[in-house]
This record gives structure tokens, sequence and C-alpha cells, in this order.
């Protein structure tokens, strides 16, 4: 049996780096990471212990190494290093057809092949495959992976209770409150956390986004908790308290809890309760000590000149018939000039309200 190898493969935009980050977070063993190159890939920072121009080294033996057009070259140094990887993990290029690396590969016999990741974005898979340019590289990936993750999905959707959420009275008055009487919804995703499994590093949701001296909040994550946060072993979230104010999201030696000079403290709260905060607040997650899940439903709402995580102008119209409020939240987004010719000018006065009231 030689090294274990898993080729990691999608298209761009489908959450490749989000895969790859969280299993450097959570694995036990030391992987190999070989990415065609380092700027299509983010490795989060706090997971960083040294660099060079073509080798990360990763907290807990991992290593990251970008292998440009010279992956066989890269696969045979990995087996002529005095301690091998337990795994290597490929991750392709957006374009790249699995076979072809494949073939590759199967010459080297100190590998050994475990299989293609495939990863799909489901809400532009169907356009996708009719777009003239990238449906043949889209179909070709479909057809030669092993296992294929869906990601993507819209919660919304898949079962009215994810509506229910999303226009709760008491969870929008009070986004109405942080983000204006014109926020509209972002975005649902599940976090599931199972017993041992570890914490999430210190980090704010205002990706990119100057948070000046916290007054205004541009985002908010409004957060329904479905099993109890009863102490730190359950695994909760934790918050640095005034953080917001801070005027920027944290740095790399500031993210790890077990060193960071700031104060947290945990969210506690019953199965039921509803979290909700500035996106540029720190926050972080403990390691799950006790037995079973905790699960939380994430739901993400921004100010109308935020460009959302999810477009859901294309939400079934017999939904929105059935749920008028919903409508109300998932209103045209986006920057009404996008066209300078001809500006959608309905929605001028909304976006110009947010310069003069915070409140509108």
């Amino acid at each position: 049996m030689g090294i274990p190898l898993t080729l990691i493969s999608g298209y761009l935009g489908t959450g490749k780096t989000t895969l790859i980050n969280n299993l450097l977070r959570t694995t036990k063993k030391k992987i190999a990471l070989l990415v065609n190159d380092f700027g299509d890939v983010n490795i989060d920072e706090s997971l960083i212990e040294a660099r060079t121009d073509s080798v990360l080294s990763i907290a807990g033996g991992c290593v990251c190494c970008s292998y440009g057009n010279e992956l066989i070259e890269t696969l045979e140094s990995m087996n002529s290093n005095e301690i091998l990887p337990d795994h290597i993990v490929l991750e392709a290029s957006g374009i790249a057809l699995p076979s072809k690396i494949i073939q590759t590969i199967s010459l080297m016999n100190f590998l050994s092949f475990h299989g293609t990741v495939l990863l799909t974005d489901a809400s532009r898979l169907r356009s996708q495959l009719n777009d003239l340019y990238i449906s043949d590289t889209i179909s070709l990936q479909i057809e030669q992976h092993d296992l294929l993750v869906l990601n993507k999905t819209d919660l919304l959707e898949e079962d009215e209770v994810f509506v229910e959420a999303a226009i709760n009275p008491v969870c929008v008055a009070l986004v109405k409150w942080l983000l204006g009487q014109s926020a509209i919804f972002s975005g649902q995703t599940w976090i599931i956390k199972g017993e041992g499994e570890e914490g999430l590093g210190l980090h704010s949701d205002s990706h990119g986004i100057p948070p000046g001296a916290g007054q205004i909040a541009h985002m908010c994550n409004a957060s329904w908790i479905c099993t109890d946060y009863d102490s730190a072993d359950d695994g909760p979230t934790i918050f640095v308290p005034g953080s917001h104010h801070y005027g920027r999201a944290t740095l790399p030696h500031e993210a790890d809890t077990s060193s960071t000079p700031y104060k947290y403290v945990p969210l506690i709260g019953k199965a039921g309760s509803l979290a909700i905060w500035n996106g540029a607040t720190w926050h972080a997650s403990e390691k799950r000590t006790n037995e079973g899940l905790r699960v939380t439903l994430v739901q993400n709402y921004m100010r109308t000149y935020m460009r959302v995580q999810k477009n859901y102008e294309d939400t079934s119209p017999q939904l929105l018939e059935k749920y008028p409020d919903l409508a109300k939240l998932i209103g045209k987004s986006l920057y009404p000039y996008e066209n300078s010719q001809s500006p959608d000018y309905e929605r001028v006065p909304t976006m110009m309200r947010a310069g003069t009231d915070p409140f509108a």
C-alpha cells in the first residue's frame, strides 16, 4: 500500500477552499495538501505556522505545497521525504478534469488513490450545465467523481420551517434595529458539531469590510440555538465583548483562543433561543466534549448595499405568496445603478436613505 491520495475537484466557487480549511483545522493526521497555486486557495491564516515561496507549514504537522506545472516532481518529492505524510490531498484547479490527474497518479506506484471528491454549487449547477462555454467541463467533472458533494443548497425551499425561522417577528425586529428597516436576508446554514470536534478560532463575519468605530452594523448574525448551550463542554459560541468597536477583524496571532490576549465569554442558552450580534463582533467556538450533537441554524442579514450570500430573487412564487413577509426580506438587493444607462429607479430612494438615516 502506498501513500493514500484523495483528489478534490470542482468548478470555481464551489466551496473547495472551505472544505480544505475545515479539513486542516480538524484533522488528527499529517496531511500534505497540494494546490495548483497559493493565490487560488485562501488557507486560514490562523493555521499557518511558517511559509516559503512554495510551502506552507500548517499546525498539527500538515503542509501545503504549490505544484504549478510540476505535479509529478512535487509528488515524487513527497515520497523522498524522511517523514512521509499520512495522507495526500490534491486540490485540482477549477477547470481541471479529474481523469487527466488520475492518469498521472496511476503511474506512481508509491501512491494509493482513494478517489475523487467533487464539489458542486447547487445554486448555479443548472445554469452552468446550460452555459455554452463551461457545460462540457462541468458535465465531465460530474461524470468522473467518486463522491459528489452538493454544496450551497437552499434551506428555504427545503422546508417551510426555515422560512418561519427567517421571518420570525422577534428575529426580524432585532435585525432591523441593527441594520435598518431595509435589511435583507442573506443566507442560512446549519452548524452541527459532534463530540470531540475542535472549536473555531476568533474571527468576525464582516469579511473585508472596515467596521469603523462599530456604530454601524453592515451585517448581523442571527442564530437559532437548536440544542442546549449549558456550558463550555457543549462547544458553544464565544464572544469578545465590545470587539465590534475595535475597527478591524482579528489578526492571525489573536485568533487562537488558547493564547489570544483578549478575554471572551461563552454564549449560554437553551434550545429555542435566538442569539444575534453585530457581524463585526469577534467570536469563536469551544471544543465540544459532551456526548451528542451541538446544532445551530445560522442566519445572516445585511444592509441593502451589501452583496448577499445567496440571491433569493428566484424563490418560488408559491412560497412568496404564502409568506408575504419573506418577499420583503429578499427583495432586490443589488446596486440600482448596475446598468448606468437604465438605473432601477425604484431601488434608488431606499439606497439613498441609508446614507442619511442608519435606521432607514
